[in-house]
């Protein structure tokens, strides 16, 4: 009785609390300057390290509505009510085209501070972005140009993932 005890116990310490379920544990492997603070710290905590001076905070940022990533409206027709077909959505988010306009510099030319980030670390984020203007309308929900969580824009330039803004301010969308 006692040794099926014992391999309970080993049997949950095998678990594997801290192996990416739990949401505490998994943001410490993600690279942001969070999980680097939060890296620090727990080195801090077990006298392996410097306690960390600053604790970087990460701004809310309001994600665009549905609407605003197709250029159209959705509305529910009324019971009964003939059913159109969808509106074409337009090729570029509406929230981009205001973007290029807004941003003046060219592609390349330093506009925010950026710290820590990295051309390769990028690279990697921006390939989980189908395309170019996803990863850059991504960027404007998580708080870009101000804020970088994901550190897709390590040249402080405002535009990640290769996207390009002149396009659009040439066609004045």
């Amino acid at each position: 009785m006692r040794n099926l005890a014992i391999l309970a116990v080993l049997g949950l310490a095998a678990c594997g609390e801290n192996t990416g379920w739990n949401p505490n544990y998994s943001a410490m492997h993600n690279g942001s300057p969070y999980a680097e603070y939060l890296q620090a710290r727990e080195g801090a905590l077990q006298g392996k390290g410097a306690v960390p001076k600053v604790i970087p905070v990460q701004l809310p940022a309001q994600a665009p509505t549905a609407a605003e990533i197709a250029g159209t409206s959705v509305k529910q027709p009324a019971a009964g009510a003939p059913v159109a077909a969808p509106a074409t959505p337009q090729a570029v988010p509406p929230t981009l085209a205001h973007y290029a306009q807004q941003e003046t510099q060219a592609p390349g030319t330093r506009k925010y501070q950026r710290s820590g980030g990295s051309e390769s670390t990028a690279a990697r984020a921006c390939r989980s972005y189908a395309s170019a203007d996803g990863a850059q309308a991504a960027f404007l929900a998580a708080g870009g140009p101000v804020i970088d969580p994901q550190g897709l824009d390590p040249d402080g330039d405002g535009f990640v993932c290769g996207w390009d803004p002149r396009p659009l301010r040439q066609s004045g969308l």
